[in-house]
């Protein structure tokens, strides 16, 4: 295995710029950091990743289980000392692993085909990552056919979302700057309904006909959707709740309507 033991490598430049979402988008790749985060970049088919991992970590048996699938991927990996890493690391609590990806982009135009069954997840104004990456897990987890994000929403490629995302990155295709025109011609061309989800609308989210393709869309946790958002939308539904009890956390509210509309699909995968 190659390595590196000066902070002025390139490969370690390159992870510590990407921190900033300015570098990011320059060189159009990311900072992954974390055992289970890497290993599922590599199992789901990214290609040209290049990992950095600790001298302690890359001596260990299950780490080299998992150099050898990256480099039959593809992929660079590089030992790197602690006082390396020190400087690469984005967390508290270091793993002793990152890997530099490229970007997985999508728009509109180059989404995968979504089975009609499947519900499509927008996003409006999201801002807080840790919340994003939650939200994008559920997604993934309750089988959405994709998660849409506005123009407002947090990067999808900041660093805690991405970790807090859980491997669901490379299992849900996420579109970013989605315009609402943009969005009503999706659902005009796929034939999918927009559904708001608001408080006190008269229509439940059991009582929604989820046999019909939809796109669902939620806002952020403080706001919620926009007034003008939400009268472009063809219907509305609610999560009924109790008398006197605070609202549910975004990601919360998102897997118990996209649970519901898996259940209508016979959880069919």
């Amino acid at each position: 295995m190659k390595k590196i033991t000066s902070r002025d490598n390139q490969w370690v430049k390159l992870a510590v710029s990407l921190k900033q979402k300015k570098y990011r988008y320059e060189r159009h790749r990311l900072l992954a950091e974390g055992f289970r985060l890497v290993g599922d970049a590599v199992d789901n088919g990214v290609t040209d990743g290049v990992c950095l991992v600790t001298e302690t970590v890359a001596a260990r048996p299950e780490f080299d289980a998992l150099r050898i699938r990256a480099e039959r991927a593809g992929w660079d990996v590089y030992a790197v000392t602690d006082s390396v890493y020190e400087k690469i690391r984005d967390t508290r609590s270091p793993q002793g692993i990152a890997a530099v990806l490229p970007f997985f982009e999508y728009t509109l135009a180059t989404l995968p085909p979504v089975r009609h069954e499947q519900a499509v997840l927008y996003l409006e104004g999201v801002q807080d990552p840790g919340n994003l990456g939650t939200v994008i897990r559920t997604a993934a987890a309750a089988n959405a056919g994709a998660v849409l994000l506005s123009t407002d929403c947090v990067d999808f490629y900041n660093g805690k979302t991405v970790r807090s995302a859980m491997g669901a990155v490379f299992k849900v295709p996420v579109v970013q700057q989605v315009k609402t025109a943009d969005l009503l011609r999706y659902c005009d061309s796929t034939g999918r309904r927009l559904i708001a989800a608001v408080p006190g609308a008269e229509k439940s989210y059991t009582q929604t006909d989820w046999t019909r393709p939809a796109v669902v869309a939620f806002g952020n946790e403080g706001a919620g959707l926009t007034a003008d958002f939400t009268a472009r939308c063809g219907e509305t539904l609610t999560i009924p709740m109790k008398a006197g009890t605070e609202s549910l956390n975004l990601a919360i509210s998102v897997g118990i309507v996209l649970y519901k509309a898996w259940e209508c699909a016979g959880f069919k995968e």
